[in-house]
């Protein structure tokens, strides 16, 4: 399969749900994509439509306006035995796990191959203990539901997603109630099948695995949002919560950051080995956290890379220059010592 194919094309989408003898608009003009080989999340605030994009996605509910192509198929307006036979190409992993307490771990792993047809398979009694064994299930496959954890019925869960090797699959919460390196070997598995040329749509409150995903997708309020304001206010409030707490520690590592990005920008340049070389000598040093580290390096990056472009344009550069102006005014004076610093800011 081409990985540069879209397995999942949204085009203008919107949906309404009745509540109370009024429609309640859930979804408004949404359009996007998902390339077979992407392991994408879709984030945002509780109830901002991001379960109900899912379920449509996965032919488990209608919508009337727009356009939702899923392997190759037109789901809008599409009848139900077309429905089923695209749900049959997918992998769900639902958030409440809905596993059948009258059948063992095995049988409800089995599911997944009976839903995708390879239960008849000559290797299907092999696919179950191998995706078992991957999940930490296999000590566990003659157990029922209820003599499970929370976090193992999640397994469970994924595993009955997985076994039929589906080209699409469907995630709601998938890691919530897992362990770090739970999350990370499930991850590791959602990237192999992407690897075969597959796409994984993850919905999930998880940050833990933004990092690991290829892209990140942001809902608010039933539309899609650029996901780089998001991630600009979340670093804001972050930011701005560590200087009303700890102004000192944040003090000390924006005078880190800035002291490397000064070094970084001195040739002119800022390349990719430099991030690695930032990290690693911050860590040999043992004078901040690894997490500190994390936050340093970022900042040293963003503020070596924007030092060394002429990113402001006439405009903006007005602007600043007119925010610098009000903030040397604030204590109703301005010295010198501020006006050389506006004019450094500024050059």
């Amino acid at each position: 399969m081409d990985e540069s194919a879209k397995l999942v094309e949204v085009s203008s989408l919107s949906f309404a749900h009745e509540q109370g003898g009024q429609a309640q608009q859930i979804l408004h003009n949404v359009s996007l994509h998902i390339s077979a080989g992407e392991v994408t999340v879709l984030t945002g605030p509780s109830g901002s439509g991001k379960s109900t994009l899912l379920t449509i996605v996965g032919g488990l509910r209608s919508a009337f306006e727009g356009s939702v192509n899923v392997l190759g198929t037109e789901l809008i307006g599409a009848p139900s035995a077309t429905l089923v036979k695209t749900r049959r190409r997918i992998g769900f992993v639902f958030q409440q796990h809905n596993l059948s307490d009258a059948l063992t771990v095995a049988q409800n792993i089995q599911m997944g191959l009976q839903h995708s047809g390879g239960h008849r398979r000559p290797d299907a009694a092999e696919r179950i203990t191998d995706i078992a064994t991957q999940l930490g299930l296999r000590d566990h496959l003659k157990k029922y539901p209820d003599q499970l954890s929370g976090g193992q019925q999640q397994r469970a869960g994924i595993a009955r997603a997985l076994v039929g090797r589906p080209q699409l699959v469907l995630a709601d919460e998938p890691t919530a109630s897992l362990d770090k390196r739970t999350s990370e070997s499930v991850m590791a598995l959602f990237d192999e099948l992407a690897s075969r040329g597959g796409a994984v749509v993850l919905v999930t409150h998880d940050k833990r695995i933004l990092d690991q995903a290829d892209r990140v997708l942001s809902l608010e309020d039933g539309k899609v949002v650029p996901t780089a304001d998001v991630m600009i206010e979340d670093a804001g409030k972050v930011l701005g919560k560590l200087m009303s707490s700890e102004p000192a520690r944040l003090r000390r590592l924006l005078g880190y950051a800035h002291g490397l990005a000064q070094v970084a920008v001195a040739d002119g340049k800022v390349v990719a080995e430099e991030r690695a070389v930032i990290r690693q000598s911050l860590l040999d040093r043992g004078v901040l956290q690894p997490r500190e580290v994390d936050l340093v390096m970022e900042l040293a990056l963003a503020q070596a890379d924007a030092i060394g472009t002429d990113f402001l344009g006439s405009e903006d550069r007005n602007q600043l220059a007119a925010a610098l102006r009000d903030v040397a005014e604030a204590d109703e004076r301005v010295v010198e010592a501020e006006l050389r610093t506006i004019e450094k800011l500024l050059s």
